[in-house]
């Protein structure tokens, strides 16, 4: 089945750009305010964060302008795939395997964990409602 593409218009980039500039700006403030240790626990968390809201839009259905400024936006600044990898490579470089593998089993499972549960969860409780 094709996936729905919605037309990219004035509007629909704005409701990702504002969404993206929050997500982001939490982004930041999250990894500099956060705590400074070996293990990459800031972007562990926002990326679960992030996870877990992607599975509430998804769960509930939302609007596709929703989905535009929460998932592709808000999430997109929040979650960071990136930082995550340099992390990840920073980690073996410096001869941690064993921090390092947990932080990417935690980081892929974690997240499929959370996505799924948020999922589930929103699901269950809007059926009830």
């Amino acid at each position: 089945m094709p996936r729905h593409i919605p037309q990219i218009t004035p509007g629909t980039t704005g409701l990702v750009a504002v969404g993206g500039t929050a997500g982001a700006g939490i982004r930041w403030a999250v990894l500099t305010l956060g705590p400074s240790t070996t293990f990459p626990w800031s972007v562990l968390a926002v990326n679960l964060v992030g996870c877990a809201i992607l599975g509430v839009l998804v769960g509930r259905g939302v609007h596709h302008n929703a989905r535009l400024l929460l998932g592709t936006g808000f999430c997109g600044g929040l979650t960071t795939f990136s930082t995550f990898t340099v992390e990840v490579a920073q980690l073996m470089r410096g001869e941690h395997l064993g921090m390092a593998a947990t932080y990417l089993i935690a980081s892929v499972v974690g997240g499929l964990v959370c996505f799924d549960r948020a999922r589930t969860m929103t699901m269950a409780n809007g059926a009830a409602t």
